[in-house]
């Protein structure tokens, strides 16, 4: 059925709320984690996650060990030179939103008929409307050279597809980690999942934020015994439920794919933003054809990389428990 009331009629004189409610979008647990944890909510992001330019984002890799063996009086040590350092290269990926506002607009809601600024409005919804794009695309393989390569791409097994310009029938070590196994979600699962994911024994070399849906994150905190279910209060606050498992967050996701946890380790991983482009103040401007049309757009560059891609894994055709 087709709405009875127009954009400018919604909220001019028969309007009766006097505020707008966001129905549409949803924070984006993982951004806001890579955006200086929370940050990214006024469209702020850390100075030591900004790049200034380059024809890709450049992330060093070391990827091999010096020679190395047992010592002894007749031990000959190697001389061979062995390369250890390598780069992956991460192009750049766009994002904007934008809107307008007409003649009509601008005659209609104004004055005492004007229960809710449109501008305002507009302005803001701009902001929200870029978030929700990029909170899409982070999960998901990228569409065009201008989208995000997202946990699609980094979790893409394909050996022959270059992630980051490195391939895994290059480089073995580079592989993405995904485990396809059919079973329904427990401590014992994410006790796997942490250990394949792991890099090495210590915390930092593990996991520290595991994204799932709301029907797995549910099933597995009926796993714990009341008494041990903890969460992370800084996420909760910040309006994420969430549940600890080993110390770290288990969150859900409306945009996370059904059956899925994502295994994260983000200190091997970061959403580079390029210095000039980090969310454009949205201001608004006159058409150059339509000089009673103004028109407003927010713009985002930069790109989610990694820097270890072992650090992270998938687990997918995951169900709830019984």
């Amino acid at each position: 059925m087709a709405l009875e009331l127009t954009e400018i009629q919604a909220i001019t004189d028969d309007y009766v709320d006097k505020g707008t409610t966001d129905i549409y979008f949803d924070d984006n647990v993982l951004l806001y984690m890579l955006m200086a944890g929370g940050k990214f909510q006024d469209s702020l992001v850390s100075a030591g996650e900004t790049v200034d330019g380059g024809q890709k984002i450049r992330v060093f890799l070391e990827h091999n060990k010096s020679n190395t063996g047992a010592y002894g009086n007749t031990t000959k040590i190697p001389q061979s030179k062995v390369d250890i350092l390598n780069a992956a290269r991460f192009p750049w990926a766009g994002y904007y939103a934008s809107n307008a506002i007409d003649l009509d607009d601008q005659v209609q809601n104004s004055g005492d008929a004007a229960l809710v600024s449109l501008v305002q409005a507009k302005l803001k919804n701009i902001q929200k409307t870029i978030r929700d794009s990029m909170g899409t695309d982070i999960y998901a393989s990228a569409a065009t050279a201008n989208n995000f390569l997202g946990l699609g791409n980094l979790f893409d097994t394909t050996t022959a597809t270059a992630y980051g310009s490195i391939a895994e029938v290059d480089l073995a070590k580079w592989k993405a980690n995904v485990d396809t196994t059919a079973e329904a979600i427990s401590y014992k699962v994410m006790q796997s999942i942490r250990r394949n994911a792991a890099v090495g024994q210590s915390k930092s070399q593990k996991p520290n934020l595991y994204i799932t849906t709301e029907l797995l994150k549910d099933g597995f905190e009926r796993t714990l015994q009341a008494n041990v279910r903890y969460a992370d209060v800084k996420l909760v606050n910040a309006g994420f439920d969430n549940v600890l498992f080993g110390g770290q967050p288990v969150v859900a996701d409306d945009k996370q794919a059904t059956g899925h946890m994502d295994a994260l380790n983000l200190n091997y991983m970061k959403c580079r933003t390029h210095a000039k482009y980090k969310f454009t103040t949205p201001k608004w401007e006159y058409s150059k054809d339509q000089p009673d049309t103004l028109v407003a757009n927010t713009r985002w560059i930069g790109q989610l990389t990694t820097s270890h891609r072992a650090a992270h894994c998938r687990h997918t055709a995951l169900t709830e428990p019984i």
